[in-house]
């Protein structure tokens, strides 16, 4: 059985172009091309090209993550003045996680630009695809200033914020599991940690939602709570198609 599907590398356009078309679909002007090519290069890429010469994106991955954080968590802040901390970061959630800096990759077509290597699988290519927003988070913010990125994070990750506010999408799913469970067949679910992985600053967990020792979802994240609303998520779907 194979474990890495492989994919042929994709013709590519020369870089000068490359990035007029990257500026068209994040409308935004480039000024330093370094910068947003160590942005597109994966560590995968240069296994296979080791002469490429641009680093690979993990330290711009780090720098957009800390950034979309803080820019989120700030508007937040400022914007819902009676919202206690749990509910803020909730929202928060809601807004920058995995599905959505993928939404965001196929928006930008991020695969289009980016040096990948031959063999990503297609869980592998998602998780790169993701960080790769993050790290063009990251060559933004260098390119320009603090203003422009917070406008571009304003621009793509508040497209739903409206319609979480006003059905209360942010309401943890945890807390909802665990009512209906205890209230109409009194128990409770069990959250262990399956898998987890990468490095320090960018670890990834794996968490199993067992009821009666019976694995129901499972869920993924970038630390054990989030994993665990991911899985209580998945499970609330199900037993709710059972209610």
């Amino acid at each position: 059985m194979k474990i890495f599907k492989k994919r042929k590398m994709k013709k590519r356009v020369l870089p000068d172009k490359n990035l007029s078309l990257l500026e068209a679909k994040i409308n935004l002007k480039i000024k330093n091309k370094n910068i947003f090519y160590e942005a597109l290069t994966h560590k995968s890429y240069l296994y296979f090209h080791p002469h490429h010469p641009y680093n690979h994106n993990e330290r711009l991955e780090f720098l957009g993550d800390a950034i979309i954080e803080f820019i989120i968590s700030w508007y937040l802040f400022r914007k819902f003045v009676k919202f206690q901390e749990g509910e803020l970061t909730l929202i928060r959630a809601s807004l920058v996680n995995r599905e959505r800096l993928l939404k965001l990759a196929e928006k930008f077509e991020l695969e289009k630009f980016m040096f990948l290597g031959e063999n990503l699988s297609e869980k592998g290519l998602k998780t790169v695809l993701s960080n790769g927003v993050e790290a063009l988070v990251g060559a933004i913010f260098l390119d320009n200033d603090l203003e422009t990125v917070k406008k571009f994070i304003e621009d793509n990750f508040f497209e739903d914020l409206g319609e979480i506010i006003k059905k209360r999408l942010y309401k943890d799913p945890k807390s909802e599991l665990q009512e209906i469970l205890q209230g109409k067949y009194k128990i409770l679910p069990k959250y262990v940690v399956l898998k987890e992985e990468g490095p320090s600053h960018k670890k990834k967990f794996t968490v199993g939602l067992y009821v009666e020792d019976k694995l129901i979802s499972v869920g993924e994240g970038e630390n054990k709570q989030q994993a665990e609303i991911v899985a209580a998520s998945k499970a609330l779907k199900k037993l709710k198609k059972n209610l």
